[in-house]
């Protein structure tokens, strides 16, 4: 318990240290520290409290595994929040779930965080759309009407007169854009 209450006082890079030699005293302050922003961060995103709470622990589960790796002189914070970002794309990905419009105010509701939150979620959500817009204009047309519209397959692929496996690939190849030019 003592040690516990030690490392509560270290800092985040004092902490990295330790978890990267696998001390796993350091690891709990860590999780303590910072699971409930990484939480909150998620269900901000995701609206979904079960698979907020699923993912962040798949974070702190994916610092653990790969502990050897943790660089102290890089902001931890930073560390968790991009792959929080990465595991919420992927579950868009996964399971279509619909990119929202960025003037949706979920961020009010993350408490005092809230805008450090929203300049986070601003940021990246500036950075897809301008990867968005970068993206060839049949390719962007049919991600937009995807995602932004929530517009079906065959519906995009009956307006722009394309196959249904055409428009399924350029929204393949517009999210592997996305999480390309994130990482």
């Amino acid at each position: 318990m003592k040690k516990r209450e030690a490392y509560r006082a270290k800092s985040d890079s004092e902490l990295i240290a330790a978890v990267k030699k696998g001390d796993a005293a350091a690891f709990d302050a860590m999780f303590l520290r910072w699971y409930p922003q990484v939480n909150r961060f998620l269900f901000t995103l995701l609206k979904n409290r079960n698979q907020a709470e699923d993912l962040a622990q798949s974070v702190f589960m994916k610092v653990w595994e790969f502990r050897e790796r943790l660089n102290p002189a890089l902001s931890l914070k930073n560390y968790l929040f991009v792959l929080a970002r990465n595991g919420a794309m992927d579950l868009f990905r996964s399971k279509k779930i619909l990119l929202t419009d960025t003037s949706v105010n979920v961020f009010e509701k993350a408490g005092n965080d809230s805008s450090e939150f929203r300049a986070e979620f601003d940021e990246a959500s500036s950075r897809i759309q301008r990867i968005v817009e970068n993206m060839p204009a049949q390719r962007q047309q049919v991600f937009k009407m995807s995602r932004y519209q929530s517009i079906p397959n065959e519906k995009i692929a009956s307006e722009l007169g394309l196959s249904v496996r055409t428009v399924e690939k350029h929204i393949q190849l517009a999210l592997q854009d996305i999480r390309k030019n994130l990482s």
